[in-house]
């Protein structure tokens, strides 16, 4: 199913879920700084819900597999995106930055997003993705790096103190 817009309003109120995939190299914004993408698809549900209070939420999963390039080697790394979020709908701009009166942690707050009856669910899929990617992309071990260097073994024997120089110095 090809579905490119929906009615976030008609989604919350009916509970309704829908699903997808699409290429990843249609998310343009995803792809602009990264290596070339292989077939690699994105596959997504959004299912909408109201609770007793009447406030409206989207349910968000995306599962996709970017390449990535490693800081570490510069290498290719394929990153797992598994990624599950609850997005309040609200009806005005200002009421996206509403404090809710809680003192919770504010990586706790639930994200509020603008209602639409023409929401773009390919970038809300985008922006899902984007925003589970790492600031610094590494491989858990780098496959093209040499072997580790050995380091010294500690020996026993004490060194001595560089500052033992100045401890004689200063008998003198």
């Amino acid at each position: 199913m090809d579905i490119q817009y929906v009615d976030t309003y008609e989604l919350t109120r009916a509970g309704h879920e829908i699903r997808g995939q699409a290429p990843i190299d249609q998310f343009e914004r995803l792809i602009e700084d990264l290596p070339d993408q292989t077939d690699t698809m994105v596959s997504w549900t959004i299912k909408g819900e109201m609770d007793s209070f009447g406030q409206r939420f989207l349910h968000v999963h995306v599962v996709a597999a970017p390449l990535l390039e490693c800081q570490r080697c510069l290498k290719p790394l394929e990153w797992a995106v598994d990624s599950q979020n609850r997005l309040q709908v609200v009806n005005s701009e200002a009421a996206l930055n509403v404090d809710d009166g809680t003192d919770a942690d504010p990586d706790d707050a639930i994200e509020r997003i603008l209602g639409s009856q023409r929401l773009d669910v390919l970038a809300l899929v985008e922006d899902e993705i984007i925003l589970s990617l790492p600031y610094v992309p590494k491989h858990d071990v780098c496959p093209s790096l040499p072997e580790p260097l050995e380091e010294e073994p500690e020996s026993d024997a004490v060194r001595p103190s560089p500052f033992a120089v100045l401890d004689q110095l200063k008998k003198n």
